[in-house]
This record gives C-alpha cells, structure tokens and sequence, in this order.
C-alpha cells in the first residue's frame, strides 16, 4: 500500500513540474536567433530628390537591385530595412532604419546582426544610376569645342558606376577629332579627343593621356566599333584597342551615348614600339594637317590608281616618331624600306619564301587585319584612310591596329562593294590584292576564317549584348538627337548614289537597326565562308 502511495505521489509532482515547464515557455518566447534582410527600399518620404518611391528587387539570394533616374542624389539616400535581427550596419555604422544616410553610388554591403552577436548575415544593395553606364563629365565653362587642331582647356570627371572605379575632377585638354563628323557643318553630336596631364586609368583601361570620346552619330546601333573592338581581341595584333560605353555630360547637358576609347598611338600599353619604331597611317592628302610628316610610295599609288580611276590621293602619314623631320635620315630610313618592301612585293619573285615579301611581314598580323576589315567591309580600309601599321628597324613590318568601323557592317550604302553582303572589298587595297595571289597567304586567311567563323554565334550574341546594355541610354541619345529614321550622308540616296536594288539601310526604330546589322553579319559570314572554303 505505501509503494502505490508513494508512486501516486512522485506522478502528480512530475506531472506539476512539467504544466510549470510548459506555462513557463509560453510566458517566456526563447529569443529569436533568424538573421535576414527581407526588403530594403528609398521612401520619398525620406528622400526629397526621389520623384517616387524605391522597392529594390531580391535576387533570392544575397543582392538587392534597383534603379535611380537622373537627379536623384544617389549619395544622400535614406535606406528603409525590413529585417529580423537585433542591428543593421554599414561599414562599421550602425545603421537607424528611414533616417540614417549613406552614399550608394557603388554596391554597398550591409550586414544584418542577429540576437547574439557572432550571428550575422551580409547582402549587397546595387543601384544603378541614370542609364546604368558610367557618366562622363566634361565642363568648358559653356564654350564650345571648335577645333579639331587646336587643344582648350576642361575639366573632367567620370562617375563609374557599379562596376568601374571613379575619375576625381581633373584638369584636362579638349579637341575635336574625326573628318566626316566636323566636315558636315549641322551635324550636332562630335567625337573629341582629350588629354590628361599625366598617365590615367579609366574604366579598367590601361593608363595613358589621350583617350578618344566616339560619338557613333553616323552608326544608328552605336555597336560597330564595339564590335570590331571584339573582333581585335581574338587576333594576333600585339595590340588592338579597347572601348566602353558612357553617357556624357557636357556643361551640365545631357550628350547621349558615347564610346570612350583607346587612341591608336605609340605607348608601352599601346603600340609599343620603342623610341625607335614607326607608326604609320594611310590616310588622305585633304586630312593631312600643316605639321604632320607624310610620303607616298610610287608602286602603291600606281597600283590603287589602276583600280580606282578617280585616283585617291593616299599618302603615308608618319604619327611617330612624332618630332620626325622630312628629309633626315629617320625619315628617309622608313621611306626606303617601304619602297624596298614594294619593290619585292610586286616582283616576279614575290611568292618565294626566302626572296619573297615574306620576310618583310608579320603575316599572322596581315591576315588578321585582312580577314576582319574583309569581314567588315570597312568602306576606308582598300587604302583610303585608318590603315595603321608598324615598323621597328629590324624586325618586321606589323599590320593594325583596327580601327575606325563606323562605316562597316554595311552601313555606307554610297559605296557598293563595301555595302552589299557578297563580293570583297578589302581586296582591292594593293599590297592585299597582291598578297592574295599567293596560295600560301590564301591558305593562311581561309584558317584565320574559319577560325572566326567558328565564333560566329559569340558575336552575333555580343550585338544583342550590348544592344541591351545600352538600352536605356540609346533611348535618350534618340531623344536628344531624332536622327533614327533620318536619311545621312553615308545612305547614298541622300546624294543620288543609291541604286534601285539596294535594300533598305534607314530604319524607324533601334531595334531595326540592331536586327539589320545581326542580319547583315550573319549573311557576310555565311558569304565568306562559302566563297573561301
């Protein structure tokens, strides 16, 4: 009887024991050890500079996105967090939810820190800005640019946005710089040149003072020279420049789309040539400025005259050394070997190994050069103008960089063999119709081909690539500008020239012209490789 007694009791005390327990634990929550960041958004309310709120996007991971316009003090915002944690931090800031202010003009870390303090989780807000391209600030105190000679000083500064670091406000010099661009008097968006006081690194280029401001007015998918920057960086050219997009701002107006770019010029990180080596340019008599150093080789002309009628005047612009003195021995040393070069490369014995003008050439570079004006159809490059090469005494003569393909891709419908998909045209440049009589030189373009025929899906892919990266500032560039639809000089119809079968090259709409020239590449490649292979 005492033992069912005692076990009677020792039941009612464990049974007690726990209903404390349980009423216990509903009193008293276990404090909470969750740790996430569930929204994150700009109130107007917070921020005067907003036009309306900001709900920024969660990529279910760890980054929050979002987009600010034109205006808004992207510095100065006010961050509103829904979050479960005991704090929120920035840096080492300790953040207060709608009132604490930060710059969020690059990706910014925040760090959610839970109940206990080792318990923390990071995510990243993304912010981009205006377009989403890097901005570009250039200030003349509201004088034009009126000359392509002479420099002006400017102040310049870039805004890298996300994924580029910033350029402080710095002094620089400003020209104009192109032919086509400033010999149209009207035409109200100009490419220019600047040059900073020393060597400067922009947008994750290569530091160097002269960097080039591309207006691509005359190429409606602003894509072109982006594309053969593409193309450079696949060949064999020990350099070949590179490009990136940006709004620029100019005295406070918006300017549209640019490329800023790599100018083509002798440099350790460009064409480096040494103190002793030449780069040339072929360019047009009528371009040539008072100063510059210049020679044309009898053979070449002779030869661009006998397919051209109307005879080009092309000279041989020497851009360095730049001190260079006609007549000196410097001078006369880079005349001769490219006469000599000439002299064997349109001799009885040119397709000889030894006594050929392959010793002369770098071939890999004179084929890459070759095979991507070819490809392009560059309306300049049969020996009319942008035609570099280098020379350094003792090696040998070195073809490129690639350079000016605003007018390629089909997109000057005044000259036939550049605009239609079939045929050549770069062939037509002497020392390539030449070279081309060679079963050797042709066999090495049909494998530089195929090579990047190969690739042919990676470009056409690169065209909807930056197509989209520059969506929203195309938009605006055809806002300020209204020349999508608009008959240019480089359409020949404007001046007479166009053929009755010539299709259509003057679209409405950015989005037609991105698919003409997909189209357009698609086609010529296809052609190429047909007729080469």
């Amino acid at each position: 009887m005492r033992k069912h007694l005692l076990l009677l009791v020792t039941l009612i005390i464990v049974s007690c024991q726990k209903d404390d327990e349980i009423a216990e634990s509903t009193l008293t929550p276990t404090p909470s050890t969750a740790v996430e960041l569930e929204s994150v958004s700009f109130l107007k309310s917070n921020n005067p500079s907003l036009i309306s709120d900001i709900e920024l996007h969660f990529d279910g991971e760890d980054t929050f996105s979002g987009h600010a316009e034109w205006g808004v003090a992207i510095k100065e915002l006010v961050a509103t967090y829904d979050y479960e944690g005991s704090s929120i931090k920035i840096g080492e800031t300790n953040q207060v939810n709608s009132i604490t202010q930060n710059d969020f003009s690059k990706e910014t870390v925040v760090r959610i820190i839970g109940q206990n303090s080792d318990n923390s989780k990071e995510y990243k807000i993304r912010l981009t800005y205006h377009t989403g391209l890097p901005i570009v600030y250039i200030n003349t105190n509201n004088l034009d640019v009126m000359s392509k000679e002479e420099y002006m000083e400017a102040e310049i500064s870039i805004y890298g946005g996300l994924n580029y670091d910033d350029v402080e406000d710095t002094t620089i010099q400003i020209r104009g710089r192109g032919n086509s661009t400033w010999m149209e008097g009207n035409v109200p968006k100009k490419p220019y040149q600047i040059k900073f006081e020393n060597k400067q690194e922009i947008l994750d280029m290569a530091d160097d003072r002269r960097w080039v401001l591309l207006a691509e007015f005359w190429d409606r998918s602003m894509i072109r020279n982006k594309l053969s920057f593409e193309f450079g960086q696949i060949s064999n050219f020990d350099y070949s420049p590179q490009g990136r997009y940006v709004e620029v701002i100019f005295n406070g107006n918006q300017s549209g789309t640019y490329v800023i770019a790599q100018k083509v010029e002798e440099s350790t990180n460009r064409v480096n040539i040494g103190d002793s080596g030449y780069l040339v340019e072929m360019d047009q008599f009528q371009r040539i400025k008072e100063t510059d150093v210049y020679f044309t080789p009898q053979l070449f002309r002779e030869k661009l005259w006998e397919t051209f009628t109307w005879k080009p005047y092309t000279v041989f612009n020497i851009k360095e050394p730049k001190n260079i003195i006609a007549q000196s021995a410097e001078y006369e040393f880079i005349v001769n070997h490219i006469n000599n070069f000439e002299s064997v490369l349109f001799g009885s014995e040119f397709k000889d190994e030894i006594n050929g003008y392959r010793p002369f050439i770098d071939v890999d570079s004179f084929v890459d050069w070759y095979v991507i004006n070819e490809i392009g159809k560059s309306v300049d490059a049969y020996g009319y103008a942008s035609i570099f090469f280098s020379y350094v005494p003792g090696e040998k003569i070195k073809m490129g960089p690639i350079w000016d393909f605003d007018l390629s891709f089909g997109n000057a419908d005044y000259s036939a063999t550049a605009f239609y998909i079939e045929g050549n045209h770069i062939n037509q440049h002497p020392w390539f119709k030449r070279l081309l009589e060679d079963d050797y030189f042709r066999s090495r373009v049909r494998e530089r081909f195929n090579f990047i025929y190969g690739q042919k899906n990676d470009f056409l892919n690169k065209i909807d690539e930056f197509a989209s990266h520059i969506d929203k500032s195309q938009k605006l560039n055809y806002d300020i500008y209204q020349n999508l639809g608009q008959l240019m000089w480089n359409h020949g119809e404007e001046l007479g020239w166009k053929g009755n079968s010539s299709p259509e090259t003057v679209f409405a709409t950015y989005e037609e012209e991105v698919a003409y020239l997909k189209s357009w590449l698609r086609n010529r490649l296809d052609w190429m490789n047909n007729d080469l292979n």
